[in-house]
């Protein structure tokens, strides 16, 4: 069978990085696809800058839905989708041309427990010029447990998928019906890893964006959106995994306490720091003391930004970049995930 591949685009008034986005995809090279644009209820000119797209290039598709959030644009473009594959790109994210060329013949040449393929990206401003220091993970096979303690993934635009994947996994709407919206894309990964094997491409393939209106630049949003992500999974996985999460658990709320002191809600900093100490007291101090070091440090966690991401070659490293996990760590990581099946 020719491979055909689906890329699913959800867009909340885009009108800003739509187009730049739709010619990121239609630029894929050595492929065949589709584009399926979700429309999610915008209010500015998003959908009329997709139609005439579509008007351009038979490739691409508009669907529109009353806003319902990113969970349901997706799986309203999946359920739509005619490819034996499919690539998730959030409306504001590029990609290099040759992302899913190299992604598509990794799963043509993997077995079939091997349900997706990522790669590395690189975060990109405004213009698309490249914030330094690309993490660039390794880690493939059986990845729940490593996954879980460590989002080395990092955006929902890197995947490619197998299409029958997708047919029993879906994109959870409860983080958006609770107001939590933001780790939808963390969660499908998680419950992928948890059925079938990772992939890796180790190339620099997926430009995210790092803007002051994105989505991930709201920080206490986010830091709420992976409590109940996580709180959602903790229900039903092993011993191992609910240990990983109460760790996790413990971590984000001291996060979420250093938030709110920079607000000034005392109340909020207590109450966060209670539920921390009661996830798992050892995280909690060692998250603690991370935090003060961070503060006492005052650095600077990214270079500014330098080069147009098309500029780069998809291998070229752009700056210096450490794990944030040891190699002791993810080799027991490893032990659990070995396990895992």
């Amino acid at each position: 069978m020719t491979d055909f591949i689906s890329v699913i685009i959800p867009a909340y008034n885009a009108e800003a990085t739509i187009g730049h986005t739709l010619s990121s995809a239609l630029a894929q090279t050595g492929v065949e696809l589709e584009v399926v644009v979700v429309d999610d209820g915008s209010t500015d000119c998003t959908a009329e800058l997709v139609e005439a797209a579509c008007e351009r290039d038979g490739r691409v598709r508009l669907l529109r839905q009353r806003q319902g959030g990113v969970a349901r644009a997706r799986n309203l473009a999946i359920a739509s989708a005619k490819g034996n594959y499919v690539a998730p790109l959030d409306a504001d994210d590029i990609w290099h041309p040759e992302k899913l060329l190299r992604q598509s013949k990794l799963l043509r040449e993997s077995p079939a427990d091997v349900g997706m393929a990522y790669n590395w990206f690189r975060r990109i401003d405004e213009d698309d010029r490249v914030i330094p220091g690309s993490p660039r993970p390794w880690i493939e096979g059986w990845a729940f447990h490593r996954h879980l303690a460590w989002n080395f993934i990092s955006n929902g635009s890197t995947p490619l998928i197998r299409r029958e994947v997708l047919d029993s996994i879906q994109y959870d709407p409860q983080l958006h019906d609770r107001q939590l919206q933001g780790c939808e894309d963390y969660l499908l990964q998680l419950e992928i890893a948890r059925k079938y094997r990772f992939a890796c491409v180790p190339a620099f393939l997926t430009g995210y964006r790092r803007s002051p209106g994105a989505m991930s630049s709201n920080v206490e949003r986010m830091i709420r959106s992976h409590i109940a992500m996580f709180d959602i999974l903790a229900g039903d996985v092993g011993e191992q995994a609910r240990q990983l999460i109460s760790q996790q658990l413990a971590r984000l709320h001291v996060e979420l306490a250093r938030n709110r002191l920079g607000k000034f809600d005392g109340q909020g900093v207590a109450r966060s720091f209670r539920r921390a100490l009661a996830h798992d007291i050892g995280c909690a101090a060692q998250s603690l003391k991370a935090e003060l070091m961070k503060g006492a440090s005052r650095r600077t966690v990214y270079g500014p930004a330098g080069k147009p991401f098309l500029s780069f070659g998809a291998m070229d490293v752009d700056g210096p970049w450490t794990a944030q996990r040891s190699r002791v760590e993810l080799d027991n990581l490893e032990a659990m995930d070995r396990q895992w099946l």
